[in-house]
């Protein structure tokens, strides 16, 4: 039963009192005082991850890969680029973006300005927490050349595995028929085999001749070679195969056109990272718009969210046909299963590939008559917001929600009347320290279930 005692729209009435703007003629762009109470609510989920939910699915046959944001709206990403542009502009007292037409600030900034400084936290924020990770099949080179062409988007690689082409298939068919549930695979496996990391180092070391003698990829390295490339070791034996790869992509263009807004695909309750983040960016350049005292409070709040990134759990317990299963990380099934993407059969385990992929392991059969394994995932979901629902925190926690609504309302105001709002910041935090001391205390293995989604970055290091 969710918490039914204040609405967003009872909470933005309490919260324009607060700021002595009853009217919000002051805080008069659409949706500014709702958009700050979002913000806090996500923040506060951030911090503490108290807010979860179950989804279902079933699994397709041979499909391994399960994109978690577009099985279910608890992860689902919800942010878009004129969402955070609006809250940055109303952060620095300029008009939101119009519905239609060009838009025309007070001349301290840009629309390119604004455009290019949300597009580069964006991406920088992905390269710094490799929050969103994707899965793409490459096509191997042509023996015994040994580089692979990494597309352009690629910020890091994650994983690496060989795919061997199924008899009688050819390249342009098995491209069609990775992760798709609608190719008649029949009995046919395109077997995938993990390739261990390492760098040139480790290979003169280790494997001196493997260079000389071209057979199937045991490794691979992105260390010793040219941008946008892999290198696998030993160089391959045959041709029309392929690598499928985990990556930390770069993140969609956005264009700030309330026409056609653009997802940030990035975690709802950490996308505040990108408003504070353009904010840093506008307010520490050169000319009429420059704050270095504000930039660099924008800066901590960005740093701050890369942190909660490392540590922010998704998946926490899960069931396959209602008989719990094992969870971890795509890596342990590497090293504890690594047959898992080249036997049919009933899964075991999902290993989550950061937060937003989960790996189902072994490669799903049919299941029971043709429909597919029941999957159950307990998930530390989006905060969820809206329009006309409810807070869904409990009314200990509503007074620092509002006080952390009113402080990052008030950064417009700049000054001492902003740096007096610093106490109710550390309200908030204070409160998700209880939170989070309440949370460890009847769960005596939270460090444990909330371990899935980082456990990729603890057994093979990103930085």
């Amino acid at each position: 039963m969710p918490y039914s005692y204040i609405t967003f729209p009872q909470a933005v009435s309490v919260l324009a009192q607060r700021l002595q703007d009853p009217t919000q003629t002051y805080w008069n762009q659409p949706n500014e005082l709702l958009n700050c109470l979002y913000e806090s609510v996500r923040y506060f989920q951030a911090l503490t991850g108290s807010y979860k939910q179950k989804i279902s699915f079933s699994t397709q046959l041979q499909v391994s890969y399960y994109h978690l944001p577009r099985l279910s709206t608890a992860m689902s990403y919800n942010v878009t680029d004129i969402e955070v542009a609006n809250n940055v502009l109303a952060a620095l007292l300029e008009p939101p973006l119009p519905a239609t037409g060009a838009w025309v600030g007070t001349g301290q900034f840009t629309f390119t300005q604004l455009q290019s400084a949300l597009q580069n936290r964006l991406n920088r924020f992905l390269g710094d927490t490799g929050c969103r990770t994707v899965q793409q099949l490459i096509a191997g080179p042509p023996p015994p050349v040994e580089l692979v062409t990494l597309p352009d988007g690629v910020i890091d690689v994650r994983r690496a595995a060989w795919v061997l082409l199924p008899s009688g298939f050819t390249w342009a068919e098995l491209q069609q028929a990775w992760q798709s549930a609608n190719f008649p695979w029949n009995t046919q496996v395109a077997a995938a085999y993990p390739l261990g990391r390492l760098d040139e180092w480790a290979q003169q070391a280790y494997i001196p001749g493997g260079v000389q003698q071209p057979s199937q990829p045991l490794s691979y390295s992105v260390f010793g070679t040219a941008p946008l490339q892999l290198r696998l070791v030993p160089p391959p034996g045959n041709e029309g195969n392929g690598v499928d790869c985990l990556f930390v992509q770069a993140g969609p263009t956005v264009n700030l056109s309330a026409v056609s807004p653009v997802l940030l695909e990035i975690p709802d309750d950490l996308s505040p990272a990108v408003k504070w983040g353009t904010l840093a960016d506008l307010l520490g350049s050169d000319g009429p718009s420059r704050d270095y005292q504000r930039a660099e409070y924008c800066e901590s709040r960005y740093q701050e969210f890369v942190v909660l990134a490392s540590i922010y759990p998704s998946l926490l317990t899960a069931d396959i046909n209602n008989i719990t299963c094992g969870t971890g990380s795509v890596f342990d099934m590497d090293f504890y299963m690594p047959d898992w993407q080249q036997t049919l059969g009933s899964p075991s385990f999902v290993g989550m590939a950061g937060r937003n992929l989960a790996c189902i392991g072994t490669l799903p059969d049919s299941g029971p008559a043709s429909n597919g394994y029941g999957v159950g995932l307990w998930l530390c979901a989006n905060a969820p917001v809206s329009t006309t629902g409810y807070l869904q925190v409990s009314r200990d926690q509503i007074d620092p929600v509002l006080d952390y609504a009113q402080h990052i309302a008030s950064f417009k105001m700049g000054g001492v009347e902003f740096n007096g709002t610093v106490r109710l910041q550390q309200n908030m935090i204070d409160a998700a320290k209880h939170q989070n001391d309440r949370l460890s205390a009847v769960a005596f293995y939270r460090d444990r279930l909330q371990q899935s989604a980082q456990r990729g970055q603890m057994e093979v290091a990103r930085m």
